[in-house]
């Protein structure tokens, strides 16, 4: 039966990765599966603490199943939340590379041996659950909170970094969890460009000649120079969310203006925002625009060649 455990682990992961739908009221689930996770990466740690040189059979078995329980509580909460990661990540950014990273620590959960030869390292554990915990919560504190600002992306990593902190930190009470939670928070907010901005993601942007009733009166694939040109940008976001976004417009990869714009969730084809700019065009080149959050994450990318 032992044997067997390797492939039911995989079978589970590959069934919750591509037969089970994600949705956004479903994060209460995810709430419940990041504390059942904390529970018995806890539980785990403090035995591993208090076991013997030669641990009995009954103690293996325990801790055995511990880290079984533990994996396939961070194996659903990854499956979860990467379709969201997924879709929120903007492919020709910074913030491709974290998503990625998830999607090979999913990869770990669902193969047995690499897994077991992850969490018999401590450190490495410890950035493997850290990371977990991360992307659960840069999801989570938004969906809840309804906002994408660098105070939610501190809470989203300081949280992750406190209970790793206490899960492997050292024999006193607070030494672990302090640091954690103050490099969990720091290395979010140092790296918010680098983070997409889950849930909300951007449709289907255009540049246009002009909006009329919250729509482009056109699709422009190129741009004649020393006009003005419009962006269309419907982001999507989940019902109950409000935040603000920035459009910032370049030429040639130098910053012209920004423009400050309120999104609001609940709308299926994405909130509509627009804004315009007479510089980015002005002369033959690259007009593009990046829409940002508040906190600097990266919600999508656009540009034209303007001749």
């Amino acid at each position: 039966m032992v044997r067997l455990v390797p492939w039911i682990s995989l079978v589970m992961g590959l069934w919750s990765a591509f037969f089970v739908v994600r949705r956004y009221e479903q994060a209460q689930r995810l709430a419940w599966l990041l504390g059942a996770m904390w529970l018995f990466l806890g539980l785990l740690a403090l035995l591993r603490r208090k076991l013997p040189d030669q641990p009995s059979r009954w103690q293996r078995i325990v801790a055995f199943v511990l880290a079984w329980v533990e994996q396939s509580a961070s194996q659903e909460i990854l499956f979860f939340v990467l379709p969201f990661w997924i879709r929120s990540t903007t492919w020709n950014s910074p913030n491709a590379v974290f998503t990625v990273l998830l999607i090979a620590l999913a990869g770990t959960t669902v193969f047995d041996p690499l897994y077991l030869w992850i969490l018999a390292r401590l450190r490495l554990a410890m950035l493997h659950k850290s990371l977990v915990q991360f992307a659960a919560l840069a999801f989570l504190v938004p969906v809840a909170t309804g906002i994408h600002t660098l105070a939610a992306l501190a809470l989203a990593g300081g949280l992750a970094g406190l209970v790793s902190g206490f899960a492997f930190g050292s024999r006193r009470p607070w030494p672990g969890p302090a640091m954690g939670t103050f490099a969990g928070a720091l290395l979010a907010v140092a790296g918010s460009s680098w983070i997409a901005p889950v849930p909300m993601r951007l449709e289907r942007g255009v540049f246009t000649s002009g909006i009329s009733q919250r729509e482009p009166v056109d699709t422009l694939r190129t741009c004649p120079p020393g006009r003005t040109i419009w962006a269309w940008t419907p982001v999507f976001a989940p019902r109950g969310m409000r935040d603000s976004l920035v459009h910032a417009w370049h030429r040639d990869g130098h910053e012209l203006s920004q423009t400050r714009l309120v999104v609001q969730g609940g709308r299926m084809g994405g909130f509509r925002t627009w804004s315009a700019s007479g510089r980015a065009a002005a002369q033959p080149g690259w007009a593009s625009l990046e829409v940002r959050t508040t906190a600097g994450q990266i919600v999508g990318r656009m540009s034209i060649p303007v001749k």
